[in-house]
């Protein structure tokens, strides 16, 4: 593979964005950056073919103001957007958010933000978990201990108990199993009263807002299991039983062959299971949304279930399932509250924010002011998100309270606190941030190592969306910062020539901006104050 290595003029430098890999290596004593990348449009470069790598060097000044003027300017506008729909979170409904819905919310809110931020239309779908024997289980457990919804102090608390029991029963009493199939069959078949059902539906939901509200996550839609139920879905059935993708066995189940097995789509009584109402909810949301990617993330233990669902759609209708994808992750191990036991999200953020507390309260550093509810609140949760997402998506890990809450080292707490840093030093420098970069006076090594590090963000935004992965992000986060701390010990803003003053606070700033805007597209809010 040739390499071409050249000087780049200033206008090439700024249209470097089609591009697969860029690596940027800056040379002090040379007075150079060298920029290497492998390119999608070779013809900018008058290359011979697309698989050729570039490398050229850019001297310092030219380097130094072209990348912190581009900082400040807003994303190119992608020519090309693409509808995305992303389904994550998806807890089920009359439980408290279990903490093993935590991978799928943030991860799921890290690929919405990111394709946002690449002007994709991206619709954030949450698909509720509101049928299935479990409702079968929770109304005889209501029935046989006669509680009322409406007379619930903690209906939340009060519903999962009463689920928990029954599941219980229903594990050694083969009468309550049988029961429970009863109650879900008659709600499936509309034989008896859903005002139940409906308020369950409706407590639920209020109290996931809280919990989403804590994370800073929206919605754009909320969907649910049983808009896929038998009567609603009795024609994509018929169709499925007419292509022959589909047939009955012996007892009366129906199944389909997936790779030479044979995997159940509905019971014997044709009530619907998760693979037939997730096949009807891929072919309804084709029809919805005409999407470019369909994108599911759940965990890697649904791997086959997907596999058959796609496979099953594909066979009625090839171009739904061209863009499908299982976005897989691993499962966090250890997560527990002091007392030892496995949560529910909200029990973790509390802890997380009382934690943050009474670190705020020790440390000599926080500012009074600082030390409120809410900043804990998102230290908390700045914390959880970042040792989450700083994990390679599809492995399992441990989590470990010491090493998410430190507040020095590669962590959430870390970043906030740089972010901070920054803002403060704006406000409080005495100097103003020029309109634009006059770098002749930047000369500090440490300078040269910081821009470097800002002009790779956009290789890092790239590799991120393209992966699906926000631990590269949150890596180049974690390298940036360790430069930009070292610039703010060595080199001073303050008690220096006014000019040299502004430029060296035009670098704090953009690095300030790329810390702020990383940190969004993560799913974390930036504090100005701790």
């Amino acid at each position: 593979m040739d390499q071409a290595t050249t000087k780049i003029s200033t206008k090439n430098f700024k249209n470097i964005n089609n591009y697969e890999n860029m690596h940027i290596s800056y040379k002090h004593k040379q007075n150079v950056f060298t920029v290497d990348l492998s390119n999608n449009d070779s013809q900018s470069f008058n290359a011979k073919n697309e698989s050729e790598q570039f490398g050229f060097e850019v001297e310092r000044r030219t380097f130094l103001k072209t990348v912190l003027d581009n900082i400040k300017e807003k994303p190119l506008l992608n020519c090309k957007p693409k509808k995305i729909v992303i389904d994550f979170s998806s807890p089920n409904i009359a439980k408290p958010f279990h903490v093993g819905h935590l991978r799928s919310t943030i991860i799921g809110n890290f690929i919405a933000n990111i394709n946002e931020y690449f002007s994709n239309d991206v619709v954030r779908l949450n698909y509720l978990g509101d049928w299935g024997t479990q409702f079968g289980l929770l109304q005889y457990g209501l029935e046989s201990q006669n509680i009322a919804i409406s007379d619930m102090d903690n209906p939340i608390k009060t519903l999962y108990e009463v689920y928990v029991q029954a599941n219980k029963l229903s594990a050694s009493d083969e009468n309550v199993q049988n029961k429970a199939k009863e109650y879900f069959s008659a709600i499936e078949q509309g034989k008896t009263n859903l005002a139940n059902w409906r308020k369950i539906r409706e407590i639920t939901v209020k109290e996931l807002d809280k919990v989403y509200h804590r994370l800073g996550i929206k919605f754009d839609e909320y969907h649910w299991e049983s808009e896929y139920n038998g009567h609603a879905i009795k024609d994509t059935i018929t169709n499925l039983e007419n292509q022959g993708i589909i047939s009955a066995d012996v007892s009366g189940i129906k199944v389909a062959k997936v790779k030479d097995k044979s995997v159940t789509f509905l019971k014997s009584d044709n009530s619907t299971l998760y693979l037939s109402r997730d096949v009807a909810a891929l072919l309804d949301r084709y029809k919805r949304y005409r999407f470019d990617k369909m994108l599911y993330v759940v965990d890697n233990a649904q791997t086959d279930h997907f596999a058959a669902v796609f496979d099953i759609v594909e066979r009625l209708d090839r171009d739904c399932t061209r863009g499908c994808e299982h976005i897989k992750f691993g499962r966090i191990k250890g997560m527990s509250t002091r007392s030892g036991n496995v949560v529910f999200l909200n029990n973790i953020l509390d802890e997380a924010k009382e934690k943050m507390y009474e670190q705020q309260k020790k440390s000599k550093n926080t500012r009074r002011s600082a030390i409120n509810e809410e900043t804990c609140d998102i230290l908390g949760s700045t914390a959880v998100v970042i040792n989450d997402l700083k994990q390679r998506r599809q492995k399992d890990y441990v989590f470990q309270w010491d090493k998410a809450l430190q507040s020095e080292g590669d962590s959430g707490i870390k970043l906030q606190y740089l972010h901070c840093r920054l803002w403060s030093l704006e406000n409080n420098s005495g100097v103003a941030i020029p309109a634009a970069a006059e770098p002749d006076g930047l000369n500090e090594e440490v300078i040269g190592d910081v821009v470097a590090e800002l002009a790779r963000f956009d290789d890092a935004l790239n590799r991120a969306v393209s992966e699906n992965e926000a631990c590269i992000i949150v890596n180049y986060l974690f390298k940036l910062a360790r430069h930009v701390n070292r610039m703010c010990n060595e080199v001073k803003v303050k008690n220096v020539e006014n000019d040299l003053g502004t430029q060296r606070l035009l670098v704090f700033h953009c690095a300030r901006l790329t810390i702020k805007k990383a940190l969004e597209i993560l799913g974390v809010k930036p504090l100005f104050e701790m």
